[in-house]
């Protein structure tokens, strides 16, 4: 009964290609999920940071908040304000 062990059985390679795929799935859709709402989450962190910041953190925190809001992009929020509104 000799085995090779360097050889693995076909069914566990379909399970572990099925789970690693399975994990790029989901690590696409949190990758897209984070870079979608980092400039929200930025616009409510920031403005906390500022009022206990001093000096050159101060000016980090204001960039930060500055170009998160240069990221927003506000076409698309109007759009939603204008459904919701009419």
């Amino acid at each position: 009964m000799s085995q090779n062990l360097l050889i693995p059985n076909s069914g566990s390679v379909r399970a572990s290609m099925r789970s690693r795929c399975l994990l790029q799935y989901v690590h696409v859709g949190f990758r897209f999920v984070r870079y979608q709402c980092f400039p929200w989450l930025v616009l409510a962190i920031a403005p906390l940071k500022l009022l206990f910041a001093s000096g050159v953190e101060r000016i980090h925190e204001q960039v930060r908040y500055l170009s998160a809001i240069a990221r927003i992009d506000f076409v698309r929020v109007y759009g939603l304000l204008n459904d919701l509104l009419w």
